[in-house]
């Protein structure tokens, strides 16, 4: 049996244990490499004679891709892949698989924890208690009920979707722009389709939740913002350059808008000068929200079971290039 080089790029955890445990369930004999490498550059001496490909955040470009020789797969480990130059993959026939339902139920509560945050000044009265103030915030100050308000969700996949599932039960009003779902999808789903800047213009929380692509890049920018209401927030947790973080700083310095929740930046981790951080009316996580030990667990897995599938010559079971590629039912190239 051939013996398989398989690199994982980069990851945040400190072994590889759960990866090494499928790929020795499944027979294939395998080489596992792993790189630190954030930077393409890095991996470039590693990554020729490599038979897939592992990757979380670095960026795998034109440039690496046209080093692979033998490359069958390159798996992400995650949901979107914009850090893989997927056209280049595909010119070489190379299959980019990820792991779609990976951290729904993650990304989703923690998008209502920080609307909940948001909603009830959670952060701004901890600091204020801490600091040894005991009172109650003034009136204009004070929550609004969130039967009162509505939600406004850019991009109704899966994760958006369970979103509007939970903010229903919590008895918010829910709408909803995605260019790529109409009313037949949302089945018994009570949340209104509207256009992308009506929702802008009457949502009082605007939550993303679109991949990062051509079309999606700086969607809210400064024009986008101005559109919203002064008392409206923003949540980010799809990926930092879905917002022009300049035109947000400066929305936020002047009150265009109430406030904001990242859970993802332009740049990570963040310059310590970058103005975001000094604003008291925007609140962080550190691209965590998709984390549990659940969840972490069932991506390692299948992120390792789309190379094993990719090696032993099965199509994985989530490949993002299939159709230029040539997949047809079944798996099979056409």
């Amino acid at each position: 049996m051939s013996r398989f080089k398989v690199v994982i790029t980069d990851s945040d955890w400190p072994d590889h244990e759960l990866e090494e445990a499928e790929f020795r369930a499944s027979g294939l004999d395998v080489d596992l490499v792993h790189l630190d490498a954030r930077r393409s550059g890095d991996m470039l001496p590693c990554v020729a004679d490599a038979d897939a490909l592992m990757v979380q955040f670095a960026p795998v470009n034109r440039e690496v891709i046209q080093r692979l020789r033998r490359c069958r797969v390159i798996s992400r480990y995650g949901i979107g892949v914009d850090m893989v130059d997927v056209k280049a993959a595909t010119e070489r026939g190379i299959m980019v698989a990820n792991v779609p339902d990976y951290c729904i139920e993650e990304v989703s509560t923690a998008t209502l924890a920080f609307l909940l945050c948001l909603n009830r000044r959670v952060i701004l009265q901890d600091r204020a208690v801490r600091a040894g103030s005991w009172a109650y915030p003034p009136r204009e100050a004070l929550p609004v009920r969130l039967s009162s308000q509505l939600l406004g969700i850019v991009g109704l996949g899966q994760i958006g979707r369970a979103v509007a599932v939970k903010a229903l039960a919590l008895q918010l009003r829910v709408q909803a722009y995605d260019p790529y779902v109409d009313e037949s999808r949302l089945g018994t789903l009570p949340v209104t389709l509207v256009g992308f800047e009506e929702l802008l213009r009457t949502s009082d929380y605007v939550t993303l939740h679109c991949p990062l692509t051509d079309e999606t890049r700086h969607l809210i920018g400064a024009a986008e913002l101005a559109m919203m209401k002064p008392t409206a927030y923003l949540i980010n947790m799809s990926r930092g350059p879905v917002v022009d973080q300049s035109a947000l700083c400066e929305a936020l310095a002047r009150r265009t808008i109430a406030g904001a929740a990242l859970d993802v930046l332009a740049q990570e981790p963040p310059s310590p000068d970058e103005p975001l951080l000094r604003l008291d009316n925007v609140i962080f996580s550190p691209h965590s929200a998709s984390l549990s030990d659940e969840s972490v667990q069932q991506l390692r897995r299948q992120a390792a079971r789309n190379v094993v599938d990719a090696l032993k010559g099965d199509r994985p079971r989530s490949v993002v290039n299939a159709a230029a590629l040539g997949f047809g039912a079944g798996g099979l190239r056409q």
